[in-house]
């Protein structure tokens, strides 16, 4: 009988202990639920801003790339309407024009979605068509051929071309290119090419110097080529071509329907490839005398390389490596020299 007393004074006590540790497990899942869900709404909010940025800046690039295209289009149908020496400098004038559009559309595909990127690219290869084709049609010239033997006598002095078998090389200054050439060493000269198009196509078997600089360089449908590039103040478009080597220096590398190929490159802004299978990248390995001055004269950043930032248009998982292009092993490295 008197421990009844001491009895009921305990369950009290224990039930009261059990109580508190309920409640205080329950206000911690409470307190962490909470934490979480204030992280996901800082989460949240975040990628919301990031994708705001994102677009207005798509935005900015989109209203000021076609701003500046609708000015060289007009530019261009007014140009018939001048003088002869009127002309020509409106003509450089749409030249500049274009050149400065090719450098913001470079400077800007980092932050650009790959849809915009496409887009404004194809955009821009038409005008750059338009550009061609008001040049040929206004300012005409003919074909000059010439050997390793021989200098082109015209108002653009020009160096001759060594290494190159007795045929001649067609040059044609409003656009130089190299056609249907094979198993031959070719060079084109600073004279020739300073800020002009290049267009190498249809060629096999060849090794072909380009020194700098160059405007835009095109080349399509090589066989087994070395392509040497000092550098290139735009673009280099690269299509249809297959077991050759390229050394190229540029603001921003298109590639197109490409199988086997190796890149030593510099670029400055980004490569991008489509449709291609087994291409390797390195960093630019080319030197030659004024290779540094031609870095300045086409306005690249020797100290900025994005070789290995290849943007792949078939390839859209950002966290599986595209299988369409590697990075040279150490072994495969090459120095090219003129």
């Amino acid at each position: 009988m008197i421990y009844l007393p001491v009895i009921s004074q305990q369950i009290p006590k224990t039930m009261d202990n059990v109580t508190s540790q309920k409640r205080a497990e329950i206000t911690d899942r409470l307190a962490k639920r909470d934490e979480e869900r204030l992280n996901e709404l800082e989460k949240r909010k975040q990628e919301r801003g990031n994708d705001l940025s994102t677009l207005e800046g798509a935005k900015y690039f989109l209203e000021n790339f076609n701003k500046e295209k609708c000015d060289i289009l007009n530019s261009l149908e007014k140009i018939d309407n001048l003088s002869k020496d009127e002309r020509l400098n409106e003509f450089d004038r749409i030249s500049q024009k274009l050149q400065s559009l090719q450098k913001f559309h470079a400077d800007s595909t980092m932050f650009l979605p790959s849809y915009d990127v496409r887009q404004s690219q194809e955009a821009l290869g038409v005008l750059q068509t338009r550009v061609q084709e008001k040049r040929e049609e206004l300012f005409p010239k003919k074909k000059f051929a010439f050997s390793s033997k021989k200098k082109l006598s015209s108002k653009v002095e020009t160096e001759s071309v060594p290494s190159i078998v007795d045929n001649s090389v067609d040059i044609q200054l409003s656009e130089c290119s190299i056609q249907k050439r094979s198993h031959e060493c070719i060079e084109m000269s600073e004279n020739i090419v300073f800020k002009e198009d290049v267009s190498l196509i249809d060629n096999k078997f060849c090794t072909i110097k380009v020194f700098g600089a160059p405007s835009t360089v095109h080349m399509k449908n090589l066989d087994n080529c070395i392509v040497l590039v000092g550098p290139v103040s735009s673009s280099v478009f690269i299509s249809d071509c297959k077991k050759c080597t390229f050394v190229i220096a540029c603001q921003q590398l298109r590639t197109h329907s490409t199988v086997d190929c190796k890149f030593f490159l510099h670029v400055t802004s980004r490569a991008i490839i489509e449709d291609c299978e087994q291409l390797r990248f390195a960093p630019y390995s080319l030197s030659y005398p004024n290779l540094d001055k031609h870095f300045v004269t086409a306005g690249l950043d020797k100290s900025k390389n994005n070789w290995n930032d290849v943007d792949d248009f078939n390839w859209l998982a950002c966290d599986v490596h595209s299988p369409n292009w590697s990075v040279m092993k150490e072994e495969e490295n090459e120095e090219f020299k003129f």
